[in-house]
């Protein structure tokens, strides 16, 4: 029993990583982009950092190293967005358009810290067999 509320746990701090990728990360001209809307090329490894985190959720397979890894690879997915989100600004100048950031891009970044340090500790307990 004791194991099922540590994956709970981790299946919340998994939940607001993908709660962090489904919010607005940027607007142009009026069109709101989320995560799902940057995926190619751009946060395409926030994309497989969940998909590391939902086959942790669902196997217990390498907790730690594969929580601490998804998490990595979600911080490169919005690091590659905000790449993204540099080029389309730097055209918005050329062609006058107007290139904002919203508040889900700053969530993106903050959620997958959380869930790297905090879910590889649950992680650690999910897995954790009982002492006789």
């Amino acid at each position: 029993m004791e194991t099922a509320k540590y994956r709970a746990i981790y299946a919340v701090l998994w939940l607001l990583t993908v709660i962090a990728y489904s919010l607005p990360w940027a607007s142009a001209d009026g069109k709101v982009f989320t995560g799902w809307s940057f995926t190619v090329p751009f946060s395409f490894t926030y994309v497989i950092g969940m998909l590391l985190g939902l086959i942790v959720l669902l196997t217990k397979f390498k907790p730690v190293a594969m929580t601490i890894l998804a998490g990595i690879l979600m911080l490169l997915g919005v690091f590659g967005a905000v790449f993204g989100y540099a080029l389309a600004a730097a055209l918005a100048g050329l062609t006058g358009a107007k290139v904002s950031t919203e508040a889900g891009g700053g969530l993106a970044l903050i959620a997958p810290m959380i869930y790297m340090v905090a879910g590889a500790y649950v992680g650690k307990k999910m897995v954790k067999k009982r002492a006789a």
